[in-house]
């Protein structure tokens, strides 16, 4: 039997047999996880190399707001999201924790990224596959957060771990993007003025998913409950190349002409912050013990 606690095999579980050989702390066999996670990759490549062949050739909308971030989304989608996100599918299928978090995280950072594609929107051919990498993603996802045992996850990680750092870093940043993007919302209604298109879009994203479940899975991360262990490594890791995204994003805007972000700052210190803290998690993982 697994010392990280995989359940005995019963209908719709894991076969007791995989579970000895991958050494995941799952409770059920993940194949419609890989599944859908396979089909994103695929629409990943394919969106991705047609908004760089076709982007500037009337692909996207020709807005120097947009269109630069589109394009070095595109590109990070090639160099960054689709190597990530099927390394770390190998990796779990090998049995690696390590893996499933990166995976899991991989899956938030595309369904995050992606839907800025059809809430802009960008209404082209591939608007369908827009929506499919989202709805794929998001529920390989949430396949996944169902399938993982907490608390085996949890035994599975030193007991030097810095959850209190870890935690307190993911909560503070959560906290002083909410104050920021509230300041920003209460402020373009106090003046009167109406916000971009891309405002109208992160706004939303972040204030009703992103930043609170960066701050409560800090929180249970640290309070040690055993979910805040399997979320803060995806979310720490989404935070990471959210940040690095948007860094590079700004950049390239500026090349179109547009006035840098002022948010600039804030970008580099989550996308580095999340990164680091995203490796130091990592290396906290013991080995799975089979007995």
């Amino acid at each position: 039997m697994m010392a990280t606690g995989v359940l005995e095999r019963r209908p719709g579980h894991i076969n007791i047999r995989e579970a000895r050989r991958n050494h995941l702390p799952a409770n059920r066999s993940l194949t419609l996880a890989y599944t859908l996670s396979g089909v994103a990759a695929i629409l990943l490549f394919v969106t991705s190399v047609a908004g760089l062949v076709f982007g500037q050739r009337g692909f996207y909308r020709p807005d120097p707001a947009t269109m630069p971030a589109l394009l070095g989304q595109d590109a990070l989608s090639l160099i960054v999201g689709l190597p990530l996100l099927l390394g770390s599918m190998i990796l779990a299928r090998r049995g690696s924790l390590g893996g499933l978090l990166l995976w899991m995280g991989a899956l938030f950072y595309n369904a995050y990224s992606y839907a800025f594609y059809p809430l802009s929107p960008e209404f082209n051919a591939l608007y369908l596959a827009y929506l499919a990498v989202v709805s794929a993603s998001l529920y390989s996802l949430v396949y996944l957060l169902m399938s993982v045992d907490a608390e085996a996850v949890q035994a599975r990680f030193s007991a030097h771990t810095p959850v209190r750092l870890i935690g307190g870093f993911m909560m503070v940043m959560a906290l002083l993007l909410t104050l920021k993007w509230v300041s920003a919302i209460v402020g373009t209604l106090a003046d009167g003025t109406v916000p971009t298109r891309v405002q109208l879009v992160v706004w939303p994203l972040d204030l009703i998913i992103a930043l609170p479940a960066l701050f409560w899975g800090g929180l249970w991360l640290w309070r040690r409950q055993p979910l805040g262990y399997v979320v803060a490594g995806l979310l720490l890791l989404k935070a990471a190349f959210v940040g690095i995204t948007l860094a590079v994003d700004t950049w390239l805007v500026t090349l179109w002409g547009q006035p840098i972000d002022p948010m600039l700052p804030a970008y580099a210190v989550i996308g580095l912050g999340g990164l680091s803290f995203t490796v130091g998690y990592l290396r906290c993982i013991r080995p799975a013990e089979v007995a």
